[in-house]
C-alpha cells in the first residue's frame, strides 16, 4: 500500500453490522463483499477512521458513543456512525439517492411520465446536501491537525457532494471519490434540473481522483463535465481542469476477495444448502440468477427469455430448472415493491403454463440466504446476469470463481464486468429478449470442451485483478495530483 497520511473512509453503509444476539446482547459481524476487505486494508496501520450513516437502532446506539473501536472477523475497525434525523435521512436516502440518482444513472425513468421535480424534490435535495455536509464535517474533524496530508476515500452516489464540501474545509486534502454505479450519459443527465446536475458534478470534482469500474462510465462523466461552463475537459488524458486543479478520472475495476469467498463456501451451512438444492434440481440442468430485486437488474426480461426458450424448445421441458435467488431491495419505495410483485407474477405464470405435477420450471426464493447463494454458485449450468446497466456486478465474478461444473455465464454488455469477462461469457444486449433466449439455448447446447475453455478464461479474468490492487491504485494516483496553492472550493 502506498505510503502517505491517514486514510479516512466515508460510505453510506458501514463495514460492521450490529445486532442483538439470542440473549439480547449487542454483537457485531463484518459486512460482506470485497469493498469492505479493500477499504479495511487501506486503513490498516494508518490510524484511519471509517465514517458511515447509522442505519439501524443498534447503529444509532453506537453513534451515541462517538468514535468506537471494534474487532470483528479478524480485522480491527475504528468507526464513527452519524445519526441523522429520520425525516432528513429518508429524504436524502430514499427520495434523492434511490429515486433520483439511482434512476438517472441506470436510465430507469419512464420519461413521458417521470420524473417531476416539484417542491418535495427541492426539500429532499436540501436534505441530501445537509447529509453530505455532515459527512464532510465529520471527515474534517476526524482528520484533525496533522503534519501528513490526510487521504480520503469517499464512496458512491450517496455522497456526491462530499468532496467539494470537504475541500472547502481542508484545501490540502487528497480525495478520491469512487462511483460504484454507472454514470449517466450527457443527454440523460440533462433530465436533472440545471442547478442540481451542476452541483452534483462540481461536488464530485472537489476530489483529486474520480473513479469508476468501467471505461464507459468514466467517459460519460467526462462528457457530462462539459455541461459546466468553467470546466476544461481533456478526454485524451482523462482529466478535468476545474477551479485551478486537475482532476483525474480513472477506471479501477473492483474484484472479489477469493480467500474470504473460499472460506465462506466451505461453511457447513453451504453444504446443507447444496443438498437441498440438489433435491430441488432432481438431476436437471440449472439456470441461476442471483440479484437484489432491483429495477436495474432486469429480472423480468430474464424470465421472459426463459419462457420463450421453453416455448421454442419443448424437448427441454422437465429437463431444466430456473432458480432465482432474490434479495428484497428498497421496500420503502413503491416502484420496487411493484417490481418484485411483477417478477413473482411472471415466474408464477411460467409455472402455470409449463409446470407439471412432477416439475416446477421456476423457483424464486426471496430473502437473504447467503449459504444458498454460495451453494448455487457451485452447481449452476448457466448463470444469467443481464442487468440493464450495472457499475460492475460482482455476481458475474463470484459465480465463475466458485462454480464446479464449467457453468456458462450469460452476461449483459451493459454490466461493468463485461469489459473483463467478455472473453469467456456469452454477451447479450439486456433489452433483446430474443437474443437472450438464443443465448440460453447456445449455453445448454455447448460442448463440454467449449464450456471448459470458457470457464478457464473466466477464472483467469477474475484472478487477473486483486481487490487490494483496486484501492492501492487509487491511493497511488493521488500522489501526482497537482493543485494550485490557492485552490478554491470545488463547489460551483
Amino acid at each position: 500500500m502506498p505510503s502517505g497520511g491517514r486514510v479516512l473512509v466515508a460510505s453510506n453503509r458501514g463495514p460492521v453490522e450490529f445486532y442483538r444476539d439470542a440473549e439480547g446482547r449487542l454483537a457485531a459481524k463484518r459486512g460482506g463483499g470485497g469493498l469492505v476487505t479493500a477499504l479495511t486494508s487501506a486503513m490498516t496501520g494508518t490510524g484511519g477512521v471509517w465514517i458511515a450513516a447509522a442505519l439501524t437502532r443498534e447503529d444509532r446506539e453506537q453513534a451515541a458513543e462517538g468514535r468506537i473501536d471494534v474487532a470483528v472477523g479478524g480485522a480491527d475497525y475504528r468507526l464513527r456512525y452519524l445519526d441523522f434525523p429520520p425525516a432528513m435521512f429518508d429524504r436524502a436516502y430514499n427520495d434523492i439517492s434511490n429515486r433520483v440518482l439511482w434512476f438517472v444513472h441506470h436510465n430507469l425513468w419512464d420519461v413521458p411520465r417521470a420524473p417531476t421535480f416539484d417542491e418535495r424534490f427541492r426539500r429532499s435535495w436540501a436534505a441530501y446536501r445537509k447529509v453530505n455536509g455532515t459527512f464532510a464535517a465529520a471527515l474534517d474533524e476526524e482528520a484533525g491537525p496533522s503534519s501528513a496530508v490526510p487521504r480520503f476515500l469517499v464512496q458512491d452516489y450517496h455522497l456526491c457532494l462530499v468532496p467539494a464540501l470537504l475541500r472547502s474545509r481542508r484545501p490540502d486534502a487528497r480525495i478520491v471519490h469512487f462511483m460504484h454505479i454507472p454514470f449517466a450519459g450527457r443527454s440523460y443527465l440533462r433530465i436533472l434540473p440545471h442547478d442540481v446536475r451542476e452541483e452534483m458534478l462540481a461536488g464530485m470534482l472537489g476530489a483529486d481522483v474520480v473513479g469508476f469500474h468501467h471505461r464507459a462510465w468514466a467517459d460519460n462523466f467526462l462528457s457530462c463535465c462539459t455541461l459546466l461552463r468553467d470546466a476544461e475537459v481533456d478526454a485524451a488524458r482523462s482529466e478535468v481542469k476545474w477551479l485551478g486543479r486537475r482532476v483525474k478520472v480513472g477506471v479501477y475495476p473492483i474484484s472479489i476477495d477469493p480467500v474470504a469467498l473460499r472460506t465462506q463456501a466451505a461453511d457447513p451451512a453451504v453444504a446443507r444448502a447444496r443438498r437441498r438444492l440438489e433435491r430441488w434440481r432432481d438431476g436437471r440442468a440449472m439456470i441461476l440468477r442471483v440479484d437484489r430485486a432491483d429495477l436495474s437488474k432486469n429480472i423480468l426480461r430474464g424470465f421472459l427469455a426463459f419462457e420463450a426458450f421453453l416455448r421454442r424448445t419443448p424437448r427441454w421441458r422437465e429437463r431444466i430448472f430456473f432458480l432465482a435467488l432474490l434479495q428484497s431491495s428498497r421496500g420503502e419505495i413503491g416502484e420496487y415493491r411493484q417490481y418484485l410483485r411483477e417478477c413473482l407474477r411472471a415466474a408464477g405464470g411460467i409455472n402455470a403454463s409449463f409446470g407439471t405435477p412432477r416439475w416446477q420450471p421456476v423457483r424464486v426464493v426471496v430473502g437473504d440466504h447467503f449459504p444458498t447463494v454460495l451453494a448455487a454458485y457451485q452447481m449452476y449450468d448457466v448463470l444469467l446476469v443481464n442487468p440493464v446497466f450495472d457499475g460492475m456486478n460482482l455476481v458475474a465474478k463470484e459465480g465463475p470463481f466458485l462454480n464446479e461444473l464449467d457453468g456458462v455465464l450469460i452476461l449483459s454488455e451493459n454490466a461493468g464486468a463485461s469489459a473483463e469477462l467478455g472473453v469467456g461469457a456469452v454477451v447479450v444486449n439486456p433489452f433483446d429478449v430474443a437474443r437472450t433466449t438464443d443465448a440460453i439455448r447456445l449455453a445448454l447446447a455447448m460442448s463440454p470442451e467449449e464450456r471448459a475453455e470458457r470457464a478457464r478464461r473466466l477464472q483467469e479474468a477474475v484472478g487477473a485483478t486483486s481487490v487490494h490492487e483496486w484501492v492501492a491504485q487509487q491511493l497511488e494516483d493521488l500522489r501526482p495530483a497537482k493543485r494550485t496553492s490557492n485552490a478554491a472550493s470545488g463547489m460551483a
